[in-house]
């Protein structure tokens, strides 16, 4: 015969925000970045320190970079890092995609999207660090029109 536990809220003996139960989001960290114009390498767009609420667990880190306008033989590089030195190059790379221009014109518009999950595992509760860092083979336009660069993480428990 198999038993029904049914609850309204779950709280933690000594801390109510707390509550491990494996598999679920324990925390959301978001970074924004407003529009601005690139001829360098590492650029650093985004930097978020958050702190994990439990050792062990992973990540799903995704980000999205609209707008971007660049010479079609100019490339554009993104990459998001991860881990527990305040300089993202010093942390785990968790993506990295790349994409060329398509033109500068108001309409020659891309956006560059990507994820991952599960790449990286906290190893202790110290404070961390998830970056977004971009790369750019001659001169760029990101978040062009006043668009927003948005990097999101999500801890989930193991």
């Amino acid at each position: 015969m198999a038993s029904t536990i049914s609850v309204d809220t779950i709280q933690g003996s000594t801390a109510a925000a707390n509550v491990k139960i494996p598999g679920h989001v324990v925390q959301v960290i978001q970074g924004t970045a407003a529009e601005q114009n690139h001829n360098a390498s590492n650029i650093v767009l985004i930097n978020e320190s958050f702190t994990p609420k439990f050792s062990g667990s992973k990540f799903y880190v995704s980000f999205t970079i609209p707008n971007l306008t660049g010479d079609a033989s100019n490339y554009f590089q993104a990459k998001a890092y991860i881990g527990t030195d305040s300089t993202p190059l010093n942390n785990t790379e968790i993506i990295y995609t790349r994409t060329h221009g398509q033109g500068t014109g108001a309409s020659d518009t891309m956006t560059l999207n990507a994820t991952d999950f599960g790449s990286y595992t906290a190893p202790n509760t110290n404070t961390h660090y998830v970056a977004l860092l971009a790369t750019t083979g001659g001169s760029w336009a990101i978040a062009r029109h006043s668009a927003t660069i948005k990097l999101q993480c999500m801890e989930i428990a193991q």
